[in-house]
C-alpha cells in the first residue's frame, strides 16, 4: 500500500505541475474583453421590473352578487301573497277614510247653508240631499253660503265698532259731567 501513496502523490505533483505551467503560459497572454450578449438580461430585466410594479399595485377586487328568486319557493310566494293583501287593505282604507271625509264636509256645508236660511222644513232638507247629488249645485250653495258668512262678518264688525264707538262717547259723557260737577 505504500508503494501505491507514494505514486499517488507524485502523480498529484505532476498535475500542479501541468496546471501551474499552463496557467503561466495563459498570463503572458493579453487576455481580450469578451463580449457578453447583454439583451436576453435587459429583457428579464425589465420583465422583472413590471412584476414587481404589479405586484405593489392595489389589488382590485370584484364582487359579482348574482340573485336568484325562485317563485316555486313557498316564503317567496307567501310573501308576495301578504304584500298585496297589506296593499288592498290600506287601498280600502284609505278610500274609506276619504269617503267620510267628504260626507263631513258635505254634512258641514248643509248645516251652514241651513244656518243661513234661518230655518227648515222636511221637504226643503229633501231638497238640499237632492241638490248634494250635484257638483254644480254644490259649487253654487258654497259660493251662496261664503258669500252669506262674508256679509255677516263684515256685519258684526260694524256693530262691534258701533258699539266700541257708543262706549267711548258713553266714557267722553261722563268725564265731562265729572268734570262739570266738579267746577
Amino acid at each position: 500500500m505504500s508503494s501505491t501513496n507514494k505514486m499517488d502523490t507524485s502523480a498529484v505533483f505532476e498535475m500542479f505541475e501541468t496546471i501551474n505551467n499552463k496557467l503561466d503560459k495563459q498570463t503572458d497572454k493579453p487576455v481580450e474583453p469578451t463580449q457578453v450578449d447583454m439583451t436576453a438580461i435587459n429583457a428579464m430585466t425589465k420583465r422583472l421590473e413590471d412584476v414587481i410594479e404589479e405586484v405593489r399595485k392595489p389589488a382590485k377586487i370584484e364582487h359579482q352578487h348574482r340573485h336568484t328568486i325562485d317563485i316555486r319557493s313557498n316564503w317567496f310566494f307567501l310573501s308576495w301573497i301578504v304584500l298585496v293583501i297589506i296593499i288592498f287593505g290600506l287601498f280600502w282604507a284609505i278610500t274609506t277614510q276619504r269617503q267620510t271625509i267628504s260626507q263631513y264636509r258635505d254634512n258641514d256645508l248643509k248645516y251652514r247653508y241651513i244656518k243661513m236660511q234661518g230655518q227648515t222644513h222636511e221637504e226643503n232638507l229633501y231638497r238640499l240631499e237632492r241638490q248634494f247629488k250635484y257638483n254644480d249645485s254644490i259649487k253654487s250653495i258654497r259660493k251662496q253660503v261664503e258669500k252669506y258668512e262674508e256679509l255677516v262678518q263684515e256685519q258684526a264688525e260694524r256693530i262691534e265698532r258701533a258699539k266700541r264707538n257708543s262706549e267711548e262717547a258713553e266714557n267722553l259723557r261722563q268725564q265731562t259731567n265729572e268734570i262739570k260737577k266738579s267746577r
